[in-house]
C-alpha cells in the first residue's frame, strides 16, 4: 500500500460504548472465548477492545447433555445450555488472569428471574469482576419455563425486557447493556424496551433457534432438539436487524453475527454499530478478532477517516 492512500496519522478506533471507554471496537461473543486465557496462547487478549466472559449464572452450571454442537454449512448449531463456572468460582479463579493483563471485562450475565441477574450485576461491580455488564435475556437452547404469555425468552416479550433491564438496572452503576434475540417479529420494540429500562447499549444479536436431523436415524442431532445458529449464515440477517434497531434507539449498538473478517464488521458499522463481537469464528481461526482490529484500522486508512466512530451509520443510500 503506497504512502498516499493513508491518512496522515494512525486512525483512531477508541470508542465510548455507553460509558464503557474501549481502545478499539472490538469484543468477542461470550460463550465462544470463555474466560479470554484460553485463547491468550495465540494472542495478547488485552489488544482487545473488550473480552466479553462467558455467560455468568449465580451457581455453576453443567450445561446441556452432548451431542451439543452440530457443524452446518455454513455456521453451526449449538446448545451448550450455558455451561458455567458460576459466579464464585470465575471471581476467585477466571478474573484474575484478565485483570492482570489489563483487559477490559464485560461481564455477561444470566438469570432465572430478575433478582437473580441483579444479584450477578450488583456482584461483579463490587468485587470488580467487570466494567460493563451485559444481560444475556435471549439464550435459545436452555429449558427454563415460559412466561404467562407463552413466550421462551424473555427478550421476546418487550415488557419483559424492560422489567428486567430496570431491574439490573437500579444494582449497579456499571454500563448495562442487554443482550437480545433475532427470534422476534420486531427487533425495534424489544430494543426500545431495553432503552426505556435503561440499558446503555444493546447487543444484537444472539443466535437464531434452529435444529438438525439425521435422516438415518431419525433423531434430533442435539439432544436438547433445538439450538442457536450462529456463523456466516445468518449476518444478512443480523446485519439488517442492527440497521433496524439503529433507526429506533438512540443507544449504541454492539453489532454481532457470522463476522469472519473486517469486512463483516464494517457492514455492521456502517449499519449502525458502535461496536462488534466476533464469536463463533473463533472456533475456526482463534485470533480472528486481532485480524478484524488490524482490518479496521486499515480499512480508516485507506478511506482517510481519522476516527472509527464517524462510520457508526454511515451507509449511503
Amino acid at each position: 500500500m503506497t504512502e498516499d492512500t493513508r491518512t496522515s496519522k494512525q486512525p483512531t478506533l477508541q470508542i465510548n460504548l455507553g460509558g464503557l471507554v474501549m481502545k478499539n471496537p472490538v469484543t468477542v461473543g461470550s460463550g465462544t472465548f470463555a474466560y479470554g486465557e484460553e485463547y491468550h496462547q495465540y494472542f495478547d487478549v488485552s489488544r482487545l477492545g473488550a473480552v466479553t466472559v462467558k455467560s455468568l449464572s449465580l451457581e455453576p452450571r453443567p450445561g446441556n447433555k452432548p451431542p451439543r454442537l452440530v457443524e452446518t454449512p455454513a455456521g453451526m448449531l449449538n446448545a451448550i445450555g450455558l455451561q458455567n463456572v458460576g459466579l464464585d468460582a470465575y471471581l476467585r479463579e477466571k478474573m484474575p488472569f484478565l485483570r492482570a493483563h489489563g483487559c477490559t471485562i464485560i461481564g455477561n450475565i444470566y438469570g432465572h428471574n430478575p433478582e437473580e441477574y441483579a444479584e450477578l450485576a450488583r456482584r461483579l461491580e463490587a468485587e470488580g469482576g467487570a466494567d460493563a455488564i451485559e444481560a444475556n435475556l435471549s439464550c435459545p437452547n436452555v429449558h427454563d419455563a415460559k412466561n404467562a404469555r407463552g413466550c421462551q425468552l424473555v427478550a421476546q416479550d418487550p415488557a419483559l425486557v424492560r422489567r428486567y433491564t430496570e431491574t439490573i438496572r437500579n444494582a449497579t452503576g456499571l454500563p448495562l447493556f442487554v443482550k437480545l434475540s433475532p427470534n422476534v417479529i420486531d427487533i425495534a420494540e424489544s430494543a426500545l424496551a431495553a432503552e426505556a429500562g435503561g440499558a446503555n447499549a444493546v447487543s444484537l444479536v444472539n443466535t437464531l433457534t434452529g435444529m438438525g436431523i439425521d435422516p438415518e436415524t431419525r433423531r434430533p442431532m442435539l439432544s436438547n432438539i433445538v439450538g442457536g445458529l450462529s456463523g456466516p449464515a445468518i449476518r444478512p440477517v443480523a446485519v439488517k436487524l442492527v440497521w433496524d434497531a439503529a433507526r429506533a434507539i438512540q443507544i449504541p449498538i454492539i453489532g454481532m453475527g457470522g463476522i469472519c473478517n473486517a469486512s463483516d464488521a464494517m457492514q455492521f458499522i456502517l449499519a449502525g454499530a458502535t461496536a462488534v463481537a466476533v464469536g463463533s469464528y473463533t472456533f475456526r481461526q482463534p485470533d480472528a478478532a486481532i485480524r478484524v482490529i488490524d482490518g479496521l484500522e486499515d480499512y480508516c486508512a485507506r478511506h482517510h477517516v481519522e476516527r472509527i466512530t464517524q462510520l457508526v451509520g454511515g451507509m449511503q443510500l
